[in-house]
């Protein structure tokens, strides 16, 4: 629990401290949430026999490479997915007081790092930030946060669904009816034939789509 408080500790006296330069605040500023393995695991290349090696650090290099200011550090092993979510909120209001503009903000969550990501655009309630979530059915989502928050997420967003991923399927296709006008979702369907492990790599897939979403 003592890692845990200084983990949140060491991020806010990083993030709420002097504002950023012209330089900084003109980056797009991309924090990526890795899945439950790296969590419980505590490794950036933990393998699972069902899906694969996680390529954390390739992912978070793909992002670099292309420009984007990244973290994407590992959670601790006792990290909630609310403690988690208060701490990416954290982050992101870290970033805003700074002076970096929220379309320059994006959170990308895959699998467990979904729920986090979806959990703390309920928390920030900024229809400016930018959200990228894989493996997670957006409409189902929808439905479990509001039942258990009683708002809906907010902000603009990308999901993406692996039609062979067992653990998002069966998925409702999105409907803008569900979210309404205030909720700005784009799903795509892709057809890897990876299962779970499509998140687990940086696919062009998925990369080339993110990247394009946080630089428009």
């Amino acid at each position: 629990m003592r890692a845990l408080r200084g983990w949140i500790g060491a991020a806010a006296l990083l993030l709420f401290g002097l504002p950023v330069s012209a330089e900084e605040a003109a980056k797009t500023h991309l924090i990526y949430l890795h899945g439950r393995i790296v969590q419980e695991r505590q490794s950036a290349r933990p393998t699972s026999p069902d899906w694969g090696t996680y390529e954390l650090e390739a992912i978070l290099q793909a992002f670099r490479t292309r420009g984007f200011a990244v973290t994407g550090e590992i959670r601790p092993k006792a990290a909630t997915i609310s403690q988690s979510a208060d701490h990416v909120a954290e982050q992101v209001r870290g970033l805003l007081a700074k002076g970096v503009p929220p379309r320059r903000i994006t959170v990308v969550g895959a699998s467990m790092g979904a729920s986090i990501t979806l959990l703390a655009s309920v928390r920030l309630q900024n229809p400016e930030l930018r959200f990228v979530v894989l493996g997670a059915c957006m409409s189902k989502n929808l439905e479990a946060l509001v039942a258990e928050h009683g708002k809906k997420p907010a902000g603009r967003f990308l999901a993406f669904i692996e039609k062979s991923d067992e653990l998002s399927q069966p998925c409702p296709p999105w409907s803008a009816a569900a979210g309404g006008p205030s909720l700005d979702v784009r799903e795509v369907v892709l057809a890897t034939g990876l299962h779970h492990g499509f998140l687990y790599r940086p696919l062009p897939e998925w990369i080339e789509p993110t990247v394009a979403f946080a630089s428009r």
